[in-house]
């Protein structure tokens, strides 16, 4: 899968950023194993782990973020 068919996603706390914030958010349902339907599971495959974790990472030091008018 490219980078480009995930699109950005990642923005937990739902401010707009993706930061540190973010990443301890994924980060902390990873270690607990959290899955299901969830906001932290940012790839869609119903179980936060690493690979949720590196998306969530590679978006943040892209300095990602939304802009409204």
């Amino acid at each position: 899968m490219h980078r480009s068919d995930l699109g950005f996603s990642a923005v937990m706390n739902h401010d707009g950023f993706i930061d540190l914030t973010d990443l301890l958010f994924v980060y902390n349902d990873g270690k607990n194993f959290n899955s299901g339907y969830i906001d932290s599971d940012v790839n869609g495959d119903n179980i936060t782990d690493l690979s949720d974790l590196i998306i969530t990472h590679n978006n943040s030091v892209d300095f990602v973020a939304k802009f409204t008018p």
